[in-house]
């Protein structure tokens, strides 16, 4: 124990937490008699893990779904071999002969030098994504 006061600066959600610590400790007490023993208190399992997806749509409908390992970022490496290529498979499942026409956001990985040099040898037509579009880039 400091003999000294030190102030502190609470946020508001500091405050807040403050507040709210001991009312959520006093809905976890339970009245029991003295012969009865002490409740188990069940721990609440975690939560299940999550996976992040590509998902890719045509005119026709779905085309595909690309599943990111866990713990890892979308980059140009993972867009353009890992992918597209899956992508590209699955549009010319249905049509061979149709050039392919892709509309991308401006995330880093889709406006990157390398992903650009991908996509122009492999002969595929880039639709400009539109800069202040609200059906396109909603809130």
């Amino acid at each position: 124990v400091c003999s000294r006061w030190i102030p502190h600066n609470l946020s508001i959600a500091q405050k807040k937490a403050r507040v709210d610590e001991p009312e959520s400790k006093q809905k976890s007490t339970v009245w029991v008699f003295q012969d009865e023993p002490n409740p188990t208190k069940v721990a609440r399992a975690g939560s299940t893990s999550k996976q992040m997806v590509a998902c890719f749509f045509g005119k026709s409908g779905h085309v595909a779904i690309v599943p990111l390992q866990q713990h890892s970022t979308v980059n140009f490496e993972w867009y353009t071999i890992i992918c597209l290529p899956v992508v590209f498979q699955g549009i010319r499942k249905s049509n061979r002969r149709r050039r392919i026409t892709l509309h991308h956001d401006n995330a880093n990985s889709n406006t990157s030098a390398q992903t650009t040099e991908f996509l122009s040898t492999q002969n595929i037509d880039l639709m400009s994504h539109p800069p202040y579009s609200p059906d396109l880039t909603p809130k």
